[in-house]
């Protein structure tokens, strides 16, 4: 443009000087950048249809090549084929040893570990589960590894895909909950992110219509307390009392049936180890500080002290729960409630890894659903996109860069969270005689993109 601009007065056309600065490169760059961020008008339903296609075929062609190079449940690398299944299953052998409490002596639990491995040693793998656990994993060893491998994971990813189908029950949704990049790290992984959010969810699904089935799946999740802090406290504010005593009937009895199974031996036993998981994996670094995906983690990778590091991981912790606490007192959509508190619990413990970040599907999937519904905000589907990518990327660059990506992203969606929850929803209108009805298929699907709503819109 020439910065001149044309005013009819009375009928006469004026020439008008306006003064303008061309943006240099960089302000021009910015510009285009948040833009680009506030409405990524490019991200159609086709195109992420294609490039999370893409992404499968090439965690798949990772994962088999690894799998046709590897001798003797070893790959080339010198990991072991399922990774951290190992742990499970050689407990689950020395469960049925009539052993159980062995899990919990570090230096016995190795040796268990590499008699599964052919004498192999992979390094320490601890057990740092409550006998609860001990109960889900005991079968495991009636199978050889792999297939009792394969058959946890395909298993528990049933329970998983079922969740993520009823919350987004659009085709779109059942493919991004397939190719979501966590599903195949926890599998190769050989753990149990699936069943930690095939539980969360399901109970969450379940907490109108069913609320003492709902609260029975909670108390599961006793196996990985430190998932589940928050879900008591979302049930005391929302004031669900059958479902908050059916969770405590659960674990109660959850924990009861380990104890008549394996015995107070194993509970002393597992007592005993929780100073040595504290101390040395968590605080000391036994497990590699740039691996946990956590403002702990991060604190301690950039050298701050342990003190320091609880102090942050309190303030997020402190957020998600103030988070739950507003959100679950209120009317708001029970997609946003479900979404605040299963992103709440990733924010609480300090002990979070790169298999854990499958609970991601969950906010994911309910904030998505809401944003099809009734339009995108702006960097809505920006926050979204760089969440699902998340479990991919977060753990090479926290290794690599020392860029702690997992707390800074979580963190960031549960921002997304609040701020849809804040906006007020216009009210419904309808005939005399119409009765409101809720679609569950996004309006905006038929649209190039994936549906954008403006900010000023409510």
């Amino acid at each position: 443009m020439d910065g001149r601009a044309k005013i009819d007065t009375a009928g006469k056309s004026v020439t008008v000087t306006m003064s303008t600065t061309a943006p240099d490169g960089r302000s021009g760059f910015a510009h285009r950048f948040t833009s680009w961020l506030r409405d990524p008008s490019w991200l159609t339903v086709q195109r992420v249809t294609f490039y999370s296609g893409v992404l499968l075929l090439a965690y798949l062609a990772a994962a088999i090549a690894q799998l046709f190079h590897a001798h003797h449940l070893i790959f080339a690398s010198g990991a072991g084929v399922g990774g951290d299944f190992v742990n499970p299953y050689a407990a689950s052998i020395a469960a049925l040893k009539g052993d159980p409490a062995s899990v919990y002596d570090i230096h016995r639990q190795h040796l268990q570990e590499a008699a599964v491995m052919g004498g192999k040693d992979f390094g320490v793998l601890g057990f740092h589960y409550p006998p609860m656990y001990l109960l889900i994993v005991l079968p495991l060893s009636m199978l050889p590894f792999i297939a009792s491998w394969v058959v946890f994971e395909t298993v528990t990813l049933a329970g998983y895909l079922a969740v993520l189908r009823r919350i987004a029950p659009v085709p779109l949704g059942l493919w991004l909950a397939i190719t979501f990049p966590a599903v195949i790290i926890n599998f190769m992984c050989g753990q149990n992110g699936f069943l930690t959010t095939a539980l969360i969810g399901s109970g969450l699904l379940l907490l109108d219509r069913w609320p003492v089935l709902a609260g029975l799946l909670f108390g599961l999740m006793a196996y990985k307390p430190q998932f589940a802090i928050l879900i008591p406290l979302a049930l005391i504010v929302a004031r669900r009392w059958r479902a908050l005593i059916a969770t405590a009937v659960s674990t109660i009895l959850f924990a009861a049936a380990s104890l008549a199974v394996f015995g107070a031996s194993t509970w002393r036993a597992f007592i005993g180890s929780i100073p040595f998981t504290q101390k040395i994996v968590l605080e000391r670094g036994a497990i590699n500080f740039p691996t946990l995906q956590s403002i702990f983690g991060a604190i301690r990778m950039w050298g701050g002290s342990v003190e320091v590091a609880y102090a942050f991981q309190a303030l997020v912790a402190i957020y998600a729960a103030s988070a739950v606490v507003w959100v679950w007192q209120t009317s708001r959509p029970f997609a946003l409630k479900a979404a605040t508190l299963a992103v709440g619990c990733l924010m609480v413990s300090p002990y979070v890894l790169q298999y854990d970040l499958v609970l991601l599907a969950l906010p994911i999937a309910w904030l998505a659903m809401e944003g099809f519904e009734k339009g995108f905000l702006p960097y809505e589907k920006a926050v979204l996109s760089v969440a699902w990518i998340l479990p991919r990327v977060s753990l090479p660059v926290s290794q690599g860069a020392k860029i702690p990506l997992a707390p800074i992203v979580i963190i960031a969606l549960m921002t997304a969270i609040l701020r849809r929850a804040s906006r007020r929803e216009p009210p419904l209108t309808c005939s005399k005689h119409a009765t409101p009805r809720v679609s569950r298929r996004p309006p905006h699907w038929s649209r190039p993109g994936l549906g954008s709503r403006p900010e000023s819109s409510t």
